[in-house]
């Protein structure tokens, strides 16, 4: 019956304990990706921080340890620490990047389809041939 009542307490406390979802701040490919894919990764992000935020403080939890182990109740809430941690700097990781590489796209794909329709109305008067406004139209595209 002893043996019974530690195997349940055992598993009881190690079901208790919050999970190691500490991230990787800095990836190889982090340069690589596109706005797109940088942008849905901090929403996800978001979403498992407050994952984690929820871990942390009263919880079921820790007040199952409390009640059982109090010293978990700390490793329960280091580890939580650690987590948010390293969610909060992969966050601000990935936010320099968009910041840097992706903030300017917006003015950057308005201008350019400013000076495209400004090329089409060239050429609608005749201003320009249809090999001028094909020749620049693709400078254009290409500067994209």
């Amino acid at each position: 019956m002893r043996c019974f009542i530690f195997g349940f307490l055992t598993v009881f406390l190690a079901s208790g304990c919050v999970s190691n979802k500490a991230i990787q701040t800095v990836q190889a490919d982090d340069r690589d990706k596109s706005c797109a894919t940088i942008r849905d990764e901090l929403v996800s992000l978001g979403a498992v921080f407050e994952e984690v935020k929820d871990e942390s403080g009263v919880t079921g939890k820790n007040v199952g340890l409390a009640l059982v182990f109090w010293p978990g109740i700390i490793v329960n809430e280091v580890r939580a620490n650690k987590n948010q941690d390293s969610i909060d700097a992969r966050i601000s990781h990935l936010t320099g990047i968009y910041n840097s590489k992706c903030s300017n796209n917006s003015s950057d794909i308005e201008n350019t389809t400013d000076r495209l329709r400004e090329l089409r109305k060239l050429s609608d008067e005749g201003l320009i041939s249809e090999e001028e406004y094909e020749s620049a139209r693709k400078s254009i595209v290409d500067k994209l």
